[in-house]
């Protein structure tokens, strides 16, 4: 049986469980997959001192693998997009197939990259670069490719997932969940990309891509983090039956694509409000089909090496029919145009008449109000306090007119302080 070549650039978490699988499981991939991968050469910037097996060859010279004549697959685990990129398209230009994990480098160079493969007959696999070991991009790449998808949503980022999921049961403050999920390992030392909603938003782009035909373009995607969530939100969504989750969502609507990625209320009987802790879901509609669930872990070492090497094992077969880098005439629109229902959460006075006032605002700008809540707050002596939060539920409106509706709250006399203005999940079929 003749072996496929491997070369690998990257040696952290991913790299080093891809490394571990390679050498360490090959008959099993041979017995499952019937395939042998012989690891030619590893790249690693630290050296030697990360490669715990003797018998490979390492360079810290990473273009060395990149243009190795030896290496049949080239892999790619570097993270980042300027350098990582460089030495994509290199290997590329010699002839080599690509495996890569890496979101960020899709998001931005995705179409340049496709181009450059397909004028040179090589295919790259990118299962890993979203949802880790739920093969969310086979759904799309092959399971779906005789359906028309019309929407997704989905939980995509693990990190904030498992954040949420903490401030939610154990009532735990932002804080004080993002320390407990960076001492367990889920979250980097700079969480930044995760909980600002940078990470889901690139793999959006990237589902948004293979969905609906469109170029990868991150820029295009709406976003928020969970950062603006507290625990006060959470114990509200759950009065009013939902849990907040940070939702990835992408839609098509006639010829147009609208992406987003931001904290939205999920209603309980919702399968994605049920996934906890840090695994990842993905639901699609598609048209003759209906919805496909896609569940299980996004996040860790292990899942995405095994993504990663389940693409090594495609590409052994012949790759993929599909191709990501096809065109239609759907374009790619920013969102602030489309309507969704609302959840706000207001500071008012505490005197007569004054939700009949807010209620008039949301009147004007024919905003419904489809539920309301006013808990009141006393004070140690019993005497009810000045301000009170104020929760509303609103029906469908665009982010332009929100932004319309938030400045005049903020102009009464009656508002002390506009608190939120989160999105709610509501299904379009």
């Amino acid at each position: 049986m003749k072996a496929l070549r491997v070369g690998l650039c990257g040696v952290g978490n991913v790299g080093g469980a891809v490394l571990k699988l390679l050498k360490e499981s090959s008959s099993l991939l041979e017995q499952q997959g019937g395939f042998l991968f012989e690891l030619v050469q590893v790249g690693a910037r630290k050296g030697r001192s990360v490669v715990p097996y003797d018998d490979v060859d390492v360079t810290t010279d990473l273009m060395e693998v990149a243009n190795n004549p030896d290496v049949d697959i080239f892999v790619e685990l570097i993270g980042g997009t300027e350098f990582a990129d460089e030495l994509v398209q290199t290997a590329i230009r010699n002839g080599k197939q690509i495996v890569t994990a890496n979101k960020a480098l899709l998001a931005i160079k995705g179409d340049e990259i496709f181009q450059l493969a397909k004028q040179n007959n090589v295919q790259i696999g990118f299962e890993a670069s979203v949802a880790g070991g739920t093969p969310v991009i086979k759904a799309l790449r092959e399971g779906l490719v005789a359906n028309k998808v019309e929407w997704f949503a989905g939980i995509l980022n693990g990190t904030s997932n498992y954040i949420l999921t903490e401030m939610s049961v154990e009532k735990t403050e932002f804080s004080l969940a993002l320390s407990k999920a960076q001492e367990l390992g889920l979250a980097e030392a700079d969480p930044t990309m995760d909980i600002d909603g940078t990470d889901a938003a690139q793999k959006a782009s990237i589902l948004a891509a293979l969905a609906f035909h469109v170029p990868f373009n991150f820029e295009a995607v709406n976003y928020e983090g969970i950062d603006k969530v507290d625990v006060e939100d959470l114990k509200y969504a759950e009065e009013l039956g939902y849990n907040i989750k940070h939702i990835a969502f992408g839609r098509l609507l006639d010829n147009s694509v609208f992406v987003s990625a931001y904290p939205t209320l999920v209603p309980h009987e919702v399968i994605l409000s049920q996934v906890g802790q840090q695994m990842n879901a993905l639901e699609i509609y598609a048209q003759g089909i209906g919805s496909t669930v896609y569940y299980g872990p996004g996040a860790g070492p292990e899942p995405t090496a095994s993504a990663v090497v389940a693409d090594l094992v495609d590409l052994a077969k012949g790759g993929w029919q599909a191709e990501p880098a096809r065109h239609s005439d759907n374009i790619l629109r920013q969102e602030s145009s489309i309507k969704v229902p609302r959840y706000f959460r207001l500071m008012v006075k505490n005197e007569p008449g004054v939700i009949a006032k807010i209620s008039a605002v949301f009147a004007n700008q024919d905003i419904s109000i489809e539920a309301l809540i006013q808990h009141e707050i006393k004070v140690n002596n019993g005497e009810q306090t000045d301000e009170v939060p104020v929760v509303i539920l609103s029906g469908s409106v665009s982010d332009q007119i929100v932004k319309e509706l938030l400045n005049q709250l903020n102009d009464m006399e009656e508002v002390a302080d506009c608190l939120k203005q989160f999105r709610i999940h509501a299904k379009i079929n």
